[in-house]
C-alpha cells in the first residue's frame, strides 16, 4: 500500500527517483545542528522547571538566554520563527520606535500590568505544554491556546518533536495538508500530529530523523527545488602559499584543547536534543589513543556509533583550511567507519573563542573541498646509519 507522502506524485518510480535526489544532496549537519540547539534548549528549560520559570528567565531583551530567546533564536536551527515582533511572545522588554525607553511591553489581552500579563503568559505556556504531553492532546484546547501560533507550534516541536512536526506557520501547515490528502479545517496542531504520522507510515521516511523531514516537505512542497546543498564548497581557485610550520604547530596546540572541549559540550547538548540523553556518560574520549584516528565516539542512534574528530579552522584568503593525517584520513575512509565518521568544525572569533561548530560527514566533506599534502612525520633510528 502507498504511504500518504507517496500519494502526492504521479508513480511510485517518480515518487523513489525524487527521495534518492533529495538523499544524494541533503547534509546530516543540518540535523545534527537542529538536536544540538534543541539539547541547549531542554538543558536550560526542561518540561518539569517551567511553573519555576520568573519574568526574568522569559522574556527577551535582558542580552540573556531566556526562555523566548531560545524558542525563537537560540533554535533557529530547529525551526525559524524569526519575523514576526517580540509581541509574539505575550510580554517582553524592550523599547519601539514611538517610544525609545526600555521597559516591559505586553500584549493587553494577557492583563492589564505587567505581573498579571506575565502570570497569564506563563500560565498559557504550562497549559500549552501540559496538553502537549497529554495521553491524547486536545487538538482544538492547543489551537484556543491565547500565545501566538508560530510561537506555541515551536514549543510544541521542542518540547514533544515525537508528536508535534516543526511546522510552525499555520499557513504552511494547511497547505501540506491538502497537498497530503488530510481532511480540511482541523486544528493546525493537528496537522503537526498528522504529518508525523504520514512520516511513520512511509517505509522510508520513518527511518528519517523529525528535521530531515521537515527539510524534505520544504524543499519538496513549501519552496519546492530549493537545493539543499552542504555548508562547503571547493575553493574558487588553487593557490600556493608558504606554510611556517613552526607557527602553525604553535598556534594548533594552543586552539585545538579549547576546540575539542567546545566540541564535546556540543556533542552532549546534541545527544540531549535527539532524546538519547543517557548515551551522554557512554561518550568516549580518545584523545590520548592517536591510533584510534579520531578524538571521540559517540552514537548517531542508540544502535549506531559516531566518529568525531574535532578540527579547529582557520580562514585562509581563499576559504577555509584544517589539517588532516594520513592516520585520520585511513580511519575515515575505512569500511569499518565510513558511514560514522564525522569532521567537528569548530570555528573561531578573532579572540580565538570558539562560536561556531559545524557536523560534516567526512565522505561529504571530501566530495566538496581540494585535499593537498601538507606534511610528514618521519622516523628513523639513527643507530643504524653508517650501519653495514
Amino acid at each position: 500500500m502507498a504511504s500518504v507522502v507517496q500519494t502526492v506524485v504521479s508513480d511510485e518510480g517518480s515518487y523513489m527517483k525524487d527521495l534518492a535526489k533529495f538523499e544524494a544532496e541533503y547534509d546530516s549537519s543540518h540535523e545534527d545542528k537542529a538536536h544540538q540547539t534543541r539539547g541547549i534548549f531542554l538543558k536550560k528549560f526542561p518540561f518539569d522547571s517551567l511553573r519555576e520559570m520568573t519574568l526574568e528567565d522569559y522574556v527577551v531583551g535582558h542580552g540573556t538566554p531566556s526562555f523566548c530567546n531560545l524558542v525563537e533564536s537560540g533554535t533557529r536551527a530547529w525551526a525559524n520563527i524569526q519575523g514576526a515582533t517580540s509581541f509574539k511572545f505575550g510580554i517582553y522588554y524592550g523599547k519601539e520606535k514611538h517610544d525609545p525607553t526600555f521597559r516591559y511591553r505586553f500584549v493587553h489581552k494577557f492583563g492589564t500590568t505587567r505581573e498579571e500579563a506575565f502570570a497569564n503568559v506563563k500560565k498559557a505556556v504550562i497549559d500549552l505544554a501540559e496538553a502537549g504531553n497529554a495521553n491524547k492532546p486536545d487538538f482544538a484546547a492547543i489551537d484556543a491556546n491565547p500565545l501566538s501560533q508560530m510561537f506555541k507550534a515551536k514549543i510544541l516541536s521542542l518540547y514533544f518533536p515525537k508528536r508535534f512536526l516543526a511546522v510552525c506557520s499555520a499557513e504552511h501547515l494547511w497547505m501540506l495538508g491538502d497537498i497530503l490528502g488530510f481532511a480540511s479545517n482541523l486544528p493546525a496542531s493537528e496537522y503537526q500530529s498528522l504529518l508525523l504520522k504520514a512520516k511513520q507510515g512511509d517505509p522510508v521516511t520513518r527511518h528519517w530523523s523529525e528535521p530531515k523531514f521537515m527539510a524534505y516537505l520544504y524543499k519538496v512542497y513549501v519552496r519546492q527545488q530549493r537545493p539543499i546543498a552542504p555548508p562547503i564548497e571547493k575553493p574558487k581557485a588553487k593557490r600556493h602559499r608558504k606554510m611556517d610550520f613552526e607557527e602553525l604547530q604553535k598556534e594548533r596546540a594552543e586552539i585545538g584543547r579549547i576546540a575539542e572541549e567546545f566540541a564535546l559540550e556540543w556533542e552532549k547538548e546534541r545527544l540531549r536534543g535527539l532524546d538519547l540523553k543517557h548515551l551522554v556518560s557512554r561518550i568516549e574520549d580518545r584523545r590520548k589513543y592517536p591510533s584510534f584516528g579520531h578524538d571521540f565516539r559517540s552514537f548517531t542512534s542508540d544502535s549506531e556509533e559516531r566518529f568525531i574528530e574535532v578540527k579547529s579552522v582557520a580562514r585562509v584568503e581563499d576559504g577555509h583550511r584544517f589539517f588532516l593525517s594520513e592516520n585520520e584520513l585511513d580511519t575515515s575512509r575505512s569500511k569499518e567507519h565510513q558511514t560514522g565518521y564525522y569532521f567537528y568544525l569548530v570555528y573561531f572569533d578573532g579572540k580565538r573563542n570558539p562560536i561556531e561548530l559545524e557536523a560534516m560527514l567526512a565522505e561529504r566533506l571530501y566530495a566538496n573541498a581540494d585535499m593537498l599534502p601538507s606534511a610528514y612525520e618521519v622516523r628513523f633510528d639513527r643507530r643504524k646509519f653508517g650501519s653495514n
